[in-house]
This record gives C-alpha cells, sequence and structure tokens, in this order.
C-alpha cells in the first residue's frame, strides 16, 4: 500500500491563477509539481486527517478547475 494525500495544486503567473488541479496523489508526486513551480497544498496535513493508503496501481485522481 502507498500513502496518497489530497492536495491543491496551483500555477500562477502575473498574479492570476492559470492553472488550478486538485489532485489525490502520493507525497512524491506532489513534490514533482512543487520543483516545477506549483504551489502546493496538502489538505490532508491541514485537517489533520490520515492519508489514504491505495495499492501502488493505482494512477493519481485529477480534478481540474
Amino acid at each position: 500500500m502507498i500513502e496518497h494525500r489530497l492536495y491543491d495544486i496551483e500555477k500562477w503567473e502575473q498574479g492570476k491563477i492559470v492553472e488550478q488541479k486538485i489532485l489525490l496523489c502520493t507525497p512524491k508526486c506532489a513534490t514533482m509539481y512543487a520543483l516545477q513551480g506549483y504551489t502546493v497544498f496538502d489538505y490532508h496535513e491541514s485537517l489533520d486527517m490520515e492519508p489514504e493508503q491505495l495499492c501502488e496501481h493505482n494512477q493519481t485522481i485529477s480534478f481540474e478547475h
């Protein structure tokens, strides 16, 4: 089983959000977004929730606005 967390991923340009996603993904995946310049917010940490434990065969679940 692999830890997954719910993240809000945002890309900002000139003071405006140009891309926003809500992802259920691994912390490693969220770190990669942060390294690419995205703002990453961890809902699980903020709400003091236990992370989801999913099978390693599951892919990232994405909801885009």
